[in-house]
């Protein structure tokens, strides 16, 4: 029986699930106890053993998406979701993250993929689902709209996730290169342009360093009613 050539298939078979499963579960334990690069590494390994299980294989792609979205690694974790939707083309939770990373990403051209994404996935999820990712949609179209005009976060060189501690750092990296004192051997033209993009980034790290005034501003209120807090998205307030 050992010889039967039936027999050595199925246990390498059985041998390679047990493989891809101990890599997919040391993974898992990785991200939930946020060790991502760990995680990436055994997702990878996961996904090069499970070549004829395409429906694992997507799932794998989409699992090691999130962990690069967590190492904020978001042109990965397009990648990965990129894959796992060639796969399986209603994975509607690859849509919803790629499409959040492409936001994290910020250019108008992400911004434009992402609502596509929200789109495609309005059409795989229940009517009772559809709201929040309506919603998604909207705000997505506000970051559009912000990614062609005056851009914050473009400003201070910080992607729209970014925390408090990366604006901060930002902030004062910038506003050292642009102060006009260090300017002021500079011809007309360049102390101007010294003093224009130095108002600007005292500007931009005013409004995203502080959190009612970042989340009106992330919502779509207009810069000149980030101070009024009824203010609604397009210029409306109360």
């Amino acid at each position: 029986m050992s010889g039967d050539p039936d027999n050595k298939k199925a246990f390498a078979t059985l041998k390679k699930i047990r493989t891809v499963k101990k890599a997919k579960d040391d993974a898992d334990a990785s991200c939930k106890s946020r060790q991502f690069d760990k995680a990436v590494s055994l997702y990878t390994d996961a996904i090069d053993e499970c070549a004829d299980n395409p429906i694992l294989r997507s799932k794998l792609y989409n699992n090691r998406a999130i962990a690069n979205s967590a190492l904020r690694k978001h042109d990965k974790c397009v990648a990965d979701c990129t894959s796992a939707i060639e796969i399986d083309q209603k994975y509607t939770k690859a849509y919803l993250r790629r499409a959040t990373s492409l936001l994290s990403l910020g250019e108008p051209h992400h911004c434009e993929r992402a609502i596509r994404d929200y789109e495609a996935a309005v059409d795989l999820v229940p009517e009772e689902e559809q709201k929040d990712i309506k919603l998604k949609i909207r705000k997505a179209r506000v970051q559009l709209k912000r990614s062609k005009q005056k851009n914050f976060y473009k400003i201070l060189n910080v992607h729209p996730d970014a925390t408090d501690a990366e604006i901060k750092k930002g902030y004062r990296k910038l506003a050292l290169k642009w102060h006009p004192d260090r300017h002021a051997n500079s011809t007309e033209a360049e102390k101007k342009a010294a003093e224009d993009t130095f108002r600007d980034v005292n500007l931009a790290y005013e409004v995203l360093s502080d959190p009612q005034k970042r989340q009106r501003y992330d919502n779509g209120v207009e810069e000149q009613d980030l101070d009024n807090p009824h203010a609604q998205p397009g210029g409306g307030g109360g």
